[in-house]
């Protein structure tokens, strides 16, 4: 669980510390900033088990082309004049496994993970700019530092305090070793410290080293690779599964039909994961029955649903509003679902008058089950969601100006709570709240800038 981010150098994001609880909604015009925090957040999960170069062209990529490094970074990065920083603080999970199935336990609960980036030039790469590792740190969070201040902490405690860190709780270092840069990877039970060089590293240490031999760092990354982003797209979630499929439902939309399949199965076939999916999109969709059907021929499953009186249909028939909050519900109805997830605009599609009950399926999307955190982040510029959404769990994305040289650089942006909020208490928030009828009269008319 992700409950704090910090980034500098990513776009229009400077000096941004923003803190995150199990449901958050940060609202804001077009173009003030909002995608590029999530795009932000993204990087860092990319950057768990890709390269600095991948992980930039797997952010936002479109089906024509991919991403532009130099587009993610800020004027500062580019030439040299300041790093690409980003930060998070993070509950990890009681359990990860490595890739050849080694189930270990981290030592601790909760970490902050911390990794700097500079940018060069260098006409040999393609695009002209190679990035290159700058710092690094892993270690654990504990007494003040470790709190938590969202208003259901107290339940999310026991992750943290069933394993408190150990005497050192480094697991990651970067220092200066004779002129050189290296990271310390320190020992962790059986395993045993290592120096890597990072001079010259084009992609992070946690990455590289995250195994079994080191449980905190491998539980980290799991972490991080956990945080979803999606983009759900109709034909995607209207397309059959094949029957061995086993992946899980992916950030478009796809794999729906093998999921529940799967779950369905373990519980013996009796229906009982569909009826779950049912009965959280009732509210918003009269969906009367669903089921998944075998074709043996085409060795395929297929998701199909009645709708109201209509007879049953098969996903392809189906609208796209309905695939949408079924995938959602598909997604909220495992039970061994946790991470993050991430939407834009969840919104689209669905009637105004069903907005409170579309708030409602994504809080329930956020509610840890057993040892399985989950965490819902959406961002919105609807007048109706920002209606719906408590006070605590609302961000505003208002721009700023920043200072630089002689005169102000604007485009920046900062992420401000609503008055007596939680994020409006922390010591080190230091951001002036923003008035709700503010932001609600600029989302039903804009006239200016909010705040």
């Amino acid at each position: 669980m992700l409950t704090h981010f910090e980034v500098t150098g990513f776009k229009n994001l400077v000096d941004v510390k923003v803190d995150f609880g199990p449901f958050t909604c940060v609202v804001g015009p077009n173009a003030a900033g909002k995608s590029n925090l999530l795009n932000a957040i993204e990087f860092l999960s990319l950057l768990s088990c890709n390269s600095f170069h991948d992980a930039c062209v797997q952010v936002r990529p479109t089906a024509q082309q991919q991403v532009d490094v130099a587009s993610l970074l800020s004027a500062d990065v580019l030439t040299g004049a300041a790093s690409l920083s980003l930060a998070a603080e993070m509950i990890l999970p009681p359990h990860a496994e490595d890739e050849f199935g080694q189930t270990v336990a981290p030592s601790c609960g909760r970490v902050r993970y911390e990794v700097e980036i500079v940018a060069r030039r260098d006409t040999t790469v393609p695009g002209g700019l190679r990035l290159r590792l700058a710092g690094e740190r892993l270690y654990a969070l504990d007494g003040a530092e470790g709190d938590l201040h969202f208003p259901e902490a107290a339940s999310y405690q026991r992750f943290i305090d069933c394993r408190p860190p150990d005497s050192d709780g480094c697991y990651l270092d970067y220092q200066q070793s004779d002129g050189k840069s290296v990271v310390i990877v320190h020992r962790e039970t059986n395993g045993r410290t290592r120096q890597v060089l990072a001079d010259g590293a084009q992609r992070t240490v946690l990455s590289a080293v995250a195994s079994a031999e080191y449980p905190t760092i491998l539980a980290a990354r799991t972490e991080m690779a956990s945080w979803r982003f999606l983009a759900l797209e109709p034909s995607a979630m209207r397309a059959p599964d094949d029957l061995m499929e086993r992946r899980p439902i992916a950030a478009s939309g796809a794999h729906v039909p093998a999921a529940l399949y799967r779950q369905d199965l373990a519980a013996g076939r009796n229906g009982a994961v569909l009826r779950r999916v049912c009965d959280a999109v009732a509210p918003l969709i009269d969906v009367r029955n669903l089921t998944i059907t075998e074709d043996p021929v085409r060795q395929a499953l297929e998701l199909r649903a009645q709708v109201g009186n209509s007879p049953e249909l098969p996903a392809r028939a189906l609208s796209d509003g309905t695939l949408r909050l079924l995938t959602l519900a598909a997604i909220g109805a495992a039970a061994d679902y946790s991470g993050m997830l991430f939407l834009e605009e969840p919104e689209n599609g669905v009637h105004p008058a069903k907005i409170a009950d579309l708030c409602d399926l994504l809080r329930a999307l956020s509610t840890p089950t057993g040892d399985n955190l989950r965490q819902v982040v959406v961002n919105t510029h609807s007048p109706f969601l920002f209606q719906c959404a408590d006070d605590d769990d609302v961000l505003c994305a208002v721009g700023r100006s920043k200072q630089h040289g002689p005169g102000a650089r604007p485009g920046a942006v900062d992420f401000r709570p609503l008055p007596d909020t939680w994020r409006a208490r922390i010591p080190h928030g230091g951001l002036e709240p923003v008035l709700r009828d503010a932001v609600e009269d600029y989302l039903n008319g804009p006239r200016g800038a909010i705040g």
